[in-house]
């Protein structure tokens, strides 16, 4: 392992707090919006919808 190895593990580390924020806030932002779109819409229902766009999304990137 090299030390630009080594240096980028610890580099994403430190991000990796503010990444899961990341999410927490999208995950929060697209449930909100289902709420004022569909006002009787299930709470846990819509996080998981919401959670399956994310991954989906996630691996079209990923895909590239």
């Amino acid at each position: 392992m090299s030390d630009s190895d080594t240096s980028e593990k610890i580099e994403i580390a430190r991000y990796h707090r503010e990444i899961v924020e990341d999410f927490q806030h999208m995950l929060k932002k697209y449930v909100r919006i289902m709420e004022w779109d569909v006002p009787d819409v299930d709470e846990q229902e819509a996080r998981s919808l919401v959670m399956q766009a994310l991954k989906s999304a996630l691996a079209e990137v990923e895909a590239g």
